[in-house]
């Protein structure tokens, strides 16, 4: 049974606008539910906007919901491929952006479990890429850990970590080499030296000794 008093329309962000701040907002009146206003991702906004141009549009509250959830769905399935076109994304990474950009939770877990279970979203492969880089850039296994923890992904998921990523001599003359760059003033280089190589993420062990077999080739350091 249709409901006279169902209307429905939707309102677009002023253009130009930041989409992970400002939503779109969906009003609907009907008789059992009054008035209500929804925020909605823009891309969503636009599909609706889309929808109310239509004849054969929504006759009444319930269809529009289910229209909604239809849409709502197509959008951030169409978002996850823009996204994961550019680069690759872990699980809890593309989680947030999806969340960040408005779609509900129930949304976003069915989108990115899908993901998944197909292979676009991987994230022993997302790991295993992202340590690569990151040795080539200098760091140590310990921040290299805890920047996947961060991203949602343990070490423990990547085949051949850390044996195949960082053998330990490999690790060992890389921490040496950024070691000898620093330079030495003479005053609390021992200290300064085990700060930046943890900062870098090698592992206290490893810093403490490379720091002292570099302090103890270096010359002293020029009085002025």
């Amino acid at each position: 049974m249709s409901d006279p008093a169902f209307a429905w329309s939707v309102e677009l962000p002023a253009r130009g606008a930041r989409s992970s701040v400002f939503r779109a907002s969906l009003s609907i009146s009907s008789t059992d539910h009054g008035d209500e206003r929804l925020r909605v991702p823009v891309a969503v906004g636009r599909a609706l906007e889309r929808l109310s141009q239509e004849a054969s549009g929504p006759a009444c509250r319930a269809e529009l919901l289910y229209r909604l959830g239809e849409l709502s769905r197509q959008c951030a399935h169409a978002r996850m491929e823009d996204l994961v076109g550019r680069r690759d994304y872990s699980a809890r990474e593309l989680t947030e952006r999806l969340l960040r950009d408005g779609y509900s939770g129930s949304v976003v877990d069915q989108i990115v479990s899908r993901a998944r279970e197909v292979g676009i979203v991987d994230d022993a492969r997302y790991g295993a890429a992202f340590a690569r880089s990151k040795v080539l850039a200098g760091w140590g296994s310990v921040k290299i850990e805890r920047e996947l923890a961060r991203r949602g992904v343990e070490a423990s998921e990547i085949p051949g970590w850390p044996e195949e990523f960082l053998a330990p001599d490999d690790e060992r003359a890389r921490a040496s080499a950024l070691a000898s760059r620093r330079r030495l003033t003479g005053k609390n280089d021992y200290q300064k030296l085990v700060r930046f190589l943890c900062g870098r993420g090698f592992a206290l062990g490893l810093a403490t000794s490379v720091a002292r077999e570099t302090l103890s080739g270096a010359e002293p350091p020029q009085l002025q």
